[in-house]
């Protein structure tokens, strides 16, 4: 595959991204045409970039869409915890990286944490890394999916959990769902080929590109009343967009969707 195609299959993960946020945050905070435009820009550099340093060589169009989508997340949450600046009054969940006693306001803090963010994902790589290399593909697909989901459950539940309450059922969530997506996401590629460092992060990434599409699609989008977290009130400030954000972002998230199914049924591609 060509650096185009690359970027095309970063385009369409930065698609599913930006028309997801939009549907549901539009009610609540009115849809944000730079905020759209800027997951698609993420998911398409990133997807040049992984290009770039070669990081796709022999890897499919799926692991290379979803390794996008799990790039321009990271990307984007990063920004969103430890980078801007905005108000937090308006939000019931932090969107900045807080704590019990409250929201982390020092700049200089933030980026430390962030810093230590960065060398979790090192970290996540290390444990990653543990197994034999003539281990299966998949059950490289499956711990991987295990480690992954379960990480993201604990921020999640560190993130959430001293305002909404702790809850098992909804930690457990990730962890299957990683598993599940790394089975998926190992099945994709010609993976931990000796001397090509670049097969386990790109496992890493698709594997947690597929878990948060599928917990969205299943947990999130299907609830009519949804209301995000991070919104203090359950009653939208911009209710026009509660009828007609169907008509707007329905169709290119079914359509990326289609693309997943696509090219999650040809793994040659």
């Amino acid at each position: 595959m060509t650096l185009f195609i690359h970027l095309l299959l970063g385009v369409a993960a930065g698609v599913h991204g930006a028309s997801y946020g939009a549907y549901k945050d539009a009610p609540y905070e009115n849809f944000r045409l730079g905020r759209f435009l800027r997951e698609i820009v993420i998911a398409t550099l990133f997807a040049g970039m992984l290009s770039l340093l070669g990081w796709t060589d022999r890897q499919s169009a799926f692991t290379i869409f979803a390794a996008s989508f799990a790039g321009a997340r990271t990307i984007t949450e990063f920004y969103k915890l430890f980078v801007r600046n905005v108000s937090q009054d308006d939000f019931r969940i932090p969107t900045r990286m807080h704590y019990v006693k409250g929201v982390v306001n020092n700049p200089i803090a933030r980026l430390i944490l962030g810093f230590g963010f960065l060398w979790m994902l090192v970290g996540i790589w290390g444990l990653c890394s543990l197994l034999a290399p003539h281990d299966p593909p998949l059950l490289r697909g499956l711990v991987t999916g295990i480690i992954i989901g379960t990480l993201e459950a604990m921020g999640g539940a560190y993130k959430d959990g001293a305002i909404e309450g702790f809850f098992w059922h909804k930690f457990i969530k990730s962890p299957v769902f990683g598993a599940l997506a790394g089975l998926i996401a190992a099945g994709h590629a010609e993976m931990f080929v000796p001397g090509r460092v670049a097969d386990l992060p790109m496992l890493m990434l698709a594997t947690y590109g597929i878990c948060r599409m599928l917990l969205e699609l299943v947990y999130k989008m299907p609830v009519a009343d949804y209301v995000p977290g991070k919104f203090p009130s359950m009653v939208a400030s911009f209710p026009e967009w509660s009828t007609k954000r169907a008509a707007y972002f329905i169709p290119p998230y079914v359509a990326t969707w289609a693309l997943f199914l696509v090219l999650a049924t040809h793994p040659g591609w």
